[in-house]
């Protein structure tokens, strides 16, 4: 789409209608009276910004076969709709043929198209924060001139301007901080002529860089760093990134949880600081703590100005009393007083449009927003590393701004070596990658950023809301399911292994089995398997609706209340007492007198058979009697083994010796006709499960836990609304407003 009142050439290819476009009335007038009207400073600044945005880049021009229309594909979002919005604006990138890159202007006639040679591309890295790309025109008198254009942070680019545009510098910094401050991701736009021979020399030296066998990267990064100077300023540029739909909706729950969230980005602190408040990890009465700076040992370093911040804001929770927040040199005589708390934190970090008049008087908790720069500082040395951590846990959130992506890596190994916690990194781009990898679960969203986080993760979502029901629906079950299923796990094992051990009394301890070996061989793979299977793929505690509609639940997980040494204690002992009850019933019920018609005396594996079916059908309804959820899946679970051991039982004992021999031939003849064998499996199952059964029952009556009422609930009342009934999820989202909104000393009163 070229500007209004701007016929379209043949030369144009047609507006693509899948895409998003950009407009600008005012923007597109002032394109089409600079390219109409005599050539003014105005119009060279103009064609020069927008021939920057539009060949510097390293985006695909795609043509489409049905209406010939063009899509731009790139590295990342913002580059192509970047070069997007250079289209939209009549500067119309319509690809590369071979080095050769061809634009259409407004400033050109007909079906004249401009073509530049591309020479060199300076890639963009975290760490360059730039790219740039240099290149010749070849279809004009300046064929014999060398551009170099190039795109970056405002912090890279601002620096290395030339001298002499102060004016300009000033009006684009105050543009940069009105569009970072409405949540926008700005670049800024810069060019530079390069001299034929100075040009020549220097590729020499880049080309040499390239090849070098070693120190390549960094030789190459010097090089690169040589020419990208005395730029002159073209503009910025800032560009929505838009939330996705219930992103705010996401946090405010994952906090309600007892998630402690830090942000990583490599936005700027005024962007990063007007997401907080679109995304609720800053609420409106928050008090903002900020850090830029400085390095240690220098005026309004990051260390000097986390001490004022502690001075005036957490003076009571002693944290300038630990030892190792403080430099080696200076002793704990030698700390300064806690002054009293003000209500306005003013350090020089330029930030007096940001903070509030009331900033620290303000009724809710504290965040606290600190830079890449005043980061890199805090990581140096192990005090201020320790001072970012105290402050860090005492604010309800942290917001790291313009971060490299070794820099995120860092703050995640910092958490996790000094607080020894579990940590969870969620990345989209593949500047996430090195988090996702250092945190102990990464999970990736696909999407417009590509793949590369995805690739590098544990789990994979689409949408960053996603996040929500993965940790509180899939990550509790997960844990209750695990704790569940290894505690049965272990009780199984050790029920048969008692049965095993008590009988030693009788052999001498000659570790003779008292059972027939091959219901030991099948005891894993048959008859006890199914059951914790079942627990641990398809048991919950609670349905999914109820996690999502209340996120305090999630505390259970977080403070390990589903496993534990009591818990485990009691799987055993309940395994110990129940195999030997089986065992000593079992013994002297057959002990007393034969119950043999041919009045023989009982052979040890006939008894012994009886102990295995009670054994195999005890663990497996313990199995299901520490299930909540019954499904047609877990009745299968828990019937396969018993049914699988009755049936081997009445075929096994069936083998004749001519067969092959078995030590079990003719129980069946045996089994089923004693009062024994039945009076044993019905008087040992009901007595080994009713301990179980008794503490479930009292617990549920008497002690119910929060998933006992809610399960009862959600059974009388299927349909009701868990997130807003005033008694139960709007409740407590109420208190936890109030909780969240009172300062960090309260909270630890409470």
């Amino acid at each position: 789409m070229l500007p209004s009142g701007k016929a379209e050439s043949s030369n144009t290819p047609p507006v693509n209608p899948n895409v998003h476009h950009f407009h600008d009335t005012q923007l597109f007038e002032d394109i089409e009276r600079s390219a109409t009207g005599e050539s003014s400073a105005h119009a060279r600044a103009l064609n020069a910004f927008m021939t920057t945005l539009a060949l510097c880049h390293t985006a695909i021009a795609g043509v489409s076969e049905e209406d010939g229309s063009i899509t731009y594909k790139a590295q990342s979002p913002d580059e192509s709709a970047l070069v997007q919005a250079a289209a939209d604006s009549g500067f119309i990138f319509l690809g590369k043929e071979k080095d050769v890159l061809r634009l259409k202007t407004p400033f050109l006639e007909g079906d004249t198209v401009e073509e530049y040679e591309l020479l060199h591309v300076l890639d963009f890295t975290s760490a360059r924060k730039r790219m740039s790309v240099i290149v010749r025109r070849v279809d004009s008198e300046d064929s014999k001139r060398v551009f170099l254009l190039c795109k970056g942070a405002d912090s890279v680019i601002i620096e290395r301007l030339k001298n002499g545009q102060n004016e300009f510098t000033k009006t684009t910094e105050e543009h940069l901080e009105y569009f970072a401050s409405s949540g926008l991701r700005t670049l800024c736009l810069a060019y530079k002529v390069i001299p034929e021979d100075e040009y020549e020399e220097w590729a020499r030296r880049y080309h040499d860089a390239t090849i070098a066998m070693d120190d390549r990267e960094e030789m190459i990064e010097k090089v690169s760093d040589e020419m990208e100077r005395g730029f002159r300023l073209l503009g910025a540029t800032a560009i929505e990134d838009k939330l996705q739909d219930g992103v705010p909706e996401a946090i405010a729950d994952i906090k309600r949880a007892g998630i402690k969230v830090w942000v990583a980005t490599g936005d700027k602190l005024e962007t990063a600081i007007s997401i907080g408040y679109s995304t609720n990890l800053i609420a409106p009465d928050s008090n903002l703590i900020v850090v830029r700076g400085g390095k240690f040992g220098q005026e309004h370093s990051a260390y000097d100005q986390m001490v004022k911040a502690v001075e005036q804001f957490f003076p009571d929770q002693g944290i300038l009393d630990l030892e190792e927040v403080h430099p080696p040199e200076l002793h704990t005589s030698e700390k300064p007083p806690a002054s009293p708390r003000p209500g306005v934190r003013r350090v020089a970090t330029g930030l007096s449009e940001i903070l509030d008049e009331d900033n620290g008087k303000k009724s809710g908790g504290f965040v606290l927003v600190i830079d890449g720069v005043a980061l890199s500082h805090s990581f140096e040395e192990a005090f201020s590393k320790q001072l970012l951590l105290q402050i860090g846990l005492r604010c309800e959130a942290v917001i790291c701004c313009r971060v490299s992506p070794l820099q995120k890596a860092q703050l995640v190994h910092m958490i996790k070596d000094n607080l020894k916690v579990l940590t969870l990194a969620i990345g989209d781009g593949a500047n996430d990658v090195s988090m996702i990898q250092a945190a102990d679960i990464g999970v990736g969203i696909s999407g417009e950023e590509g793949l590369q986080a995805v690739n590098s993760s544990d789990y994979a979502i689409a949408q960053f809301k996603f996040i929500k029901r993965l940790l509180l629906v899939h990550g509790h079950w997960t844990y209750a399911r695990n704790a569940n299923m290894i505690g049965n796990f272990f009780y199984k094992n050790l029920v048969i292994v008692a049965v095993l051990f008590w009988f030693q009394i009788y052999c001498a301890w000659s570790t003779t089995y008292v059972v027939d070996y091959t219901y030991l061989l099948f005891w894993n793979v048959f008859w006890s398997l199914a059951p914790v299977i079942a627990i641990g793929i398809f048991d919950r505690n609670v349905d999914d609706d109820v996690l999502m509609s209340i996120p305090e639940l999630y505390r259970y997980g977080r403070e390990g209340t589903h496993f534990g040494l009591i818990m485990f204690s009691w799987y055993m002992l309940d395994a110990i007492f129940q195999g030997a009850l089986v065992f000593f019933v079992i013994t002297f019920s057959y002990s007393l007198t034969t119950s043999r018609a041919d009045g023989y005396g009982i052979a040890m594996y006939e008894y012994s058979a009886t102990m295995v079916l009670a054994t195999v059908m005890i663990v497996n309804l313990f199995n299901g009697l520490n299930t909540a959820a019954w499904t047609w899946w877990v009745f299968f679970a828990v019937s396969f083994g018993i049914v699988l051991v009755w049936a081997f039982t009445a075929i096994y004992s069936t083998i004749r010796p001519g067969w092959f021999v078995t030590s079990s031939y003719g129980n069946y003849h045996l089994l089923f006709r004693s009062v024994d064998f039945w009076f044993g499996l019905l008087l040992t199952i009901p007595l080994a499960l009713l301990p179980r059964y008794l503490y479930h029952s009292v617990r549920f009556i008497f002690y119910p836990n929060d998933f006992d009422i809610l399960r009862w609930i959600k059974k009388n009342e299927p349909n009701k609304d868990f997130a807003h009934d005033p008694a139960l999820g709007g409740k407590l989202k109420a208190r936890h407003d109030v909780f969240a909104s009172e300062p960090p000393g309260g909270l630890e009163e409470r």
